[in-house]
């Protein structure tokens, strides 16, 4: 039965609203025992995640109501507006280091508002990506003609981003390269694309030495117990304790200043240990039903710019995750990128309910089967 035009995908709604749930809950029960000890408020990290959900909701409503055919008209201005900040926050004083305080400015504060420009800096990539693929007449037939613009287009946007987060660089050209292959560019073309990524991200990190220890901790992090590989086996012991079933909700042991980043970039981790793999398993079935739902929409919508804008969004959102999940497997170097919905951190679930905020607009444009 069509879906009436106007109305929300109400499927892909309920996902967000349980992973974001789900989310507050691991914040607090992972971040409770450091709260304490460090803040002197157990609710601490609670709190400003309420409010950052808050700010979140606030963002996706509007995006809900602006039609997303506005994002094309001002693809240009949306596109430069994030460079802008990015060039901001890594060439001025505005730049703060986050993070590991390793180097890295990740942080830029204007107004008194502290965020991090890489993940404003991820939606005005996909709308201009997405807006450039939509007007293209032709197939790509030649390399320099067809596919090098684009290319430019992903060495800049991802070289960017990842002079200042390289994890988010990573994840963002994983994203192109899928939206890439999806439009039908020749995966010989895909191939220089990849060559040359790998390239650069062997740059960035021979340009950083912590960057290459990561690498090399990441290869075998028992060589190095208590430096860089500390953070993946305590990422995989608090895992491999969880078990099927796991400890108890508040009952890991892993966040008492065991594993670093445990309410943000490795929450993964806590809520395997406190639920165990039916609980992992569970989020990522959560996070395969929002792919679904959101290449749902890009295939119903009536024009290719929302096609190709609610695919890439859906793609940012799965990539991201799916980066995350393996970096607390220690499938991955570790590279600094939070969880979508779960994790702690303002910024990131902002701009993710905005993302999705966008995405439930083009929905009221598609025409969804039951």
């Amino acid at each position: 039965m069509a879906n009436k035009k106007g109305r929300i995908d109400y499927w892909l709604f309920l996902i967000v609203f349980i992973l974001v749930c789900i989310g507050l809950v691991m914040v607090l029960s992972a971040s409770q025992y450091t709260a304490t000890y460090d803040k002197g408020d157990s609710y601490y990290y609670l709190k400003r995640q309420l409010i950052n959900g808050a700010l979140g909701l606030v963002a996706m409503v509007l995006a809900i109501n602006i039609d997303y055919r506005f994002y094309g008209k001002m693809h240009n201005l949306i596109f430069w507006t994030g460079v802008a900040l990015m060039v901001l926050g890594m060439f001025t004083t505005m730049g703060e280091t986050g993070g590991s305080g390793e180097g890295s400015k990740r942080w830029l504060e204007i107004a008194g508002i502290r965020f991090q420009p890489s993940d404003v800096m991820k939606l005005s990539m996909i709308v201009q990506i997405s807006y450039l693929l939509s007007i293209r007449t032709k197939p790509f037939k030649s390399f320099m003609n067809d596919f090098m613009p684009y290319l430019i287009f992903t060495g800049f946007c991802c070289g960017l981003v990842a002079w200042m987060d390289l994890g988010t660089g990573i994840a963002m050209g994983i994203t192109l390269m899928l939206l890439f292959l999806i439009v039908g560019v020749p995966k010989r073309y895909l191939l220089a694309l990849i060559l040359a990524a790998i390239g650069a991200v062997a740059g960035l990190i021979a340009m950083k030495p912590y960057r290459l220890k990561r690498l090399t901790s990441f290869l075998d992090p028992w060589a190095d117990y208590y430096g860089n590989g500390y953070q993946v086996i305590q990422s995989l012991l608090a895992i491999g304790s969880g078990g099927l079933m796991g400890v108890g909700l508040g009952q890991g042991g892993a966040k008492w200043y065991y594993l670093p980043d445990q309410h943000t970039d490795f929450i993964f981790s806590t809520l395997v240990e406190e639920g165990g793999c039916l609980a992992g398993l569970l989020v990522l079935l959560l996070f395969l039903a929002f792919t679904w739902r959101g290449l749902t929409i890009a295939l119903k919508v009536n024009d290719y710019f929302g096609t190709l804008l609610a695919t890439s969004l859906t793609l940012l959102v799965s990539v991201q995750a799916l980066v995350n999940i393996a970096v607390t497997l220690g499938l991955m170097p570790v590279t600094g990128i939070p969880l979508p919905f779960i994790s702690y951190g303002g910024t990131s679930l902002v701009i993710s309910l905005a993302a999705v905020g966008v995405l439930l607009n083009i929905s009221r444009h598609a025409r969804l089967e039951k």
